[in-house]
């Protein structure tokens, strides 16, 4: 696949971000007095967008013209499903260890949240097709349960109308946008109209490859410091109201000036840590849930023993304690994504990769009717 280095490293950005987001949820800091950090649940619609655009740059034409859209829906369940379903045990066997040790419920599956319904949706990738009405077990995946169905109807469309597509994309975008504009009233939706959502993303980063290859618009350092801007400053004032609905539009931009890597920022994105930090991006993400619990937990333990870490006072002084714990988190998170990344996403991709080869396919055919 091609890579677009520059914004690997923004989405490395933007799903720190989206982990920080989830802290200051339940923990006051210096981070949280900008409005940036607790408006980052928009990088999600980031994360959307940049995915349309990828797709399409790698599969759209080979989609119109016969790549199968069973072996496309393989690699992508491949990209994914992996670590999905990894934290997912993890999880689980985190609330056996809370009931177990008395942190959390007795029951570790107590209905509606955790109960076995739940774990099957999830098992499925459907948790957030609007089948309950709160995030069950992981809560950031179901951005992965709604994004893995777009891909499949973007194949299926390319497949169906071939190269015509692109004349559906800005349709079903505006339809997407209206939709939400009924429905919720802005874009922040998750397990009830989480999948409208990441169409309507989706969609305008599609749109935004066929702008970049049309080649009408030449990236440079002030348009990229330009879109940097504008993207930090729709995050912080846009909230959840109507204004939030542009959020595909705005990071279209950020997505189009960078796509090119023509100017110094892109220079300075594509510096080797930040490189490393897009690498790690989806496992990032994925895990930041996870090792929020266990920070939850161990902050649980020390009170036990009269150590409170999390001051609760709004002053400055106090703040800094709360920005110590932010500053451990982040780091238990990429601690934990590097090790994921490297035991369960690089070897699970590579070996749906090997799956979905027609080599691959056919070894394993003839070796299944000879153990015949």
């Amino acid at each position: 696949m091609k890579r677009f280095e520059a914004l690997d490293s923004w989405r490395g950005i933007a799903a720190c971000l989206v982990a920080l987001h989830h802290l200051s949820l339940g923990v006051n800091s210096h981070l949280n007095q900008p409005a940036l950090i607790p408006n980052s649940y928009l990088f999600v619609d980031f994360f959307f967008v940049l995915s349309g655009f990828v797709i399409a740059a790698n599969y759209e034409k080979r989609l119109a013209e016969g790549f199968g859209v069973w072996r496309f829906a393989l690699l992508r369940f491949g990209r994914l499903y992996p670590l999905h379903l990894s934290i997912l045990v993890a999880l689980i066997v985190l609330r056996l260890a809370h009931a177990a040790s008395g942190l959390g419920d007795p029951s570790p599956f107590q209905a509606p949240r955790w109960s076995a319904d739940t774990i099957v949706a999830s098992v499925l990738l459907v948790q957030s097709l609007h089948l309950f009405d709160f995030t069950p077990w992981n809560g950031p995946s179901w951005s992965i349960s709604t994004e893995f169905y777009t891909y499949l109807l973007f194949a299926a469309g390319v497949a169906a109308c071939g190269r015509r597509t692109v004349l559906l994309l800005l349709p079903v975008a505006v339809a997407g946008a209206a939709a939400l504009w009924i429905l919720v009233g802005g874009i922040g939706t998750t397990y009830d109209w989480g999948l409208i959502r990441c169409i309507l993303s989706f969609s305008v980063g599609a749109l935004i490859w066929h702008a970049h290859r049309a080649a009408w618009l030449r990236s440079g350092t002030a348009l990229e410091l330009t879109s940097t801007v504008l993207m930090v400053a729709f995050v912080c004032y846009a909230g959840k109201g109507g204004l939030s609905l542009a959020a595909p539009a705005v990071f279209g931009v950020a997505v189009l000036a960078f796509a090119a890597e023509a100017g110094a920022v892109s220079r300075w994105l594509r510096a080797g840590a930040l490189r490393w930090l897009g690498e790690r991006s989806y496992s990032i993400y994925m895990v930041h849930f996870l090792v929020l619990w266990v920070v939850a937990d161990g902050l649980k333990l020390l009170r036990r023993v009269g150590i409170d870490l999390v001051a609760h006072l709004e002053s400055a002084s106090h703040l800094w304690q709360n920005d110590f714990v932010a500053f451990v988190y982040i780091v238990l998170v990429l601690g934990t994504a590097t090790v994921t990344y490297r035991t369960i996403e690089v070897p699970g991709r590579a070996w749906f990769r090997r799956l979905a080869t027609p080599r691959a396919r056919e070894d394993a055919r003839i070796e299944l009717q000879s153990a015949h």
